[in-house]
């Protein structure tokens, strides 16, 4: 199974979503309807990989022409949520450029009316953080990629008390720290 961390392409599909697997939705040409505002609590993206993620969905959206496995051109305003293992991640074009949305403000846009729905599946292989974060949980039954409310994080040990409370980290250093301490327990 693929991710949206490593070089995935959009692909459509003519059946219903499975959505225990990686999919994107795709809203463009929006027609009218009124944006609002969403109030209330969400919960917060993991603080030590969805940085990682959110550079490396942006720079491939950006950077490659045919990320879609159909002719697509985007317009000002068109919406692209992407559902990976752990998360759903929300773009919307501007000026020219895919950006990052949180999801509230995603939910107050998604509202309007759009001539076209896409759907369909994320497909690429497996990205190297997302392998030795998989590793990882076999050998520990830890999952290091949490995702609760409010970034709450209760490291199981020192190790992940490291990774969570010490400076940011780009990938490759945080792949190199995993693979370490899957050394360390092997």
């Amino acid at each position: 199974m693929c991710d949206v961390n490593g070089k995935f392409k959009l692909c459509t599909c003519s059946e219903k979503i499975d959505k225990k697997k990686p999919y994107w939705v795709l809203k463009s040409n929006r027609q009218k309807g009124e944006e609002f505002g969403v109030l209330g609590m969400f919960s917060q993206p993991n603080p030590i990989f969805t940085p990682i993620l959110r550079r490396n969905i942006l720079r491939r959206l950006n950077s490659v022409k045919s990320i879609f496995d159909f002719e697509y051109t985007p317009k000002e305003k068109d919406l692209l949520k992407l559902c990976g293992e752990y998360d759903e991640y929300y773009c919307e074009f501007i000026n020219g450029k895919w950006r990052w949305i949180e999801n509230f403000d995603y939910i107050g846009k998604k509202e309007g009316e759009f001539k076209n729905k896409s759907k369909g599946y994320i497909k690429g292989s497996k990205s190297k953080l997302m392998e030795v974060l998989n590793e990882y949980h076999k050998l520990t039954k830890t999952n290091l990629y949490r995702t609760l409310d409010f970034g709450m994080i209760e490291p199981k040990n020192e190790f992940e008390e490291t990774l969570y409370f010490s400076s940011k980290r780009n990938q490759r250093e945080l792949i190199q720290l995993i693979e370490e301490e899957i050394n360390k327990i092997n």
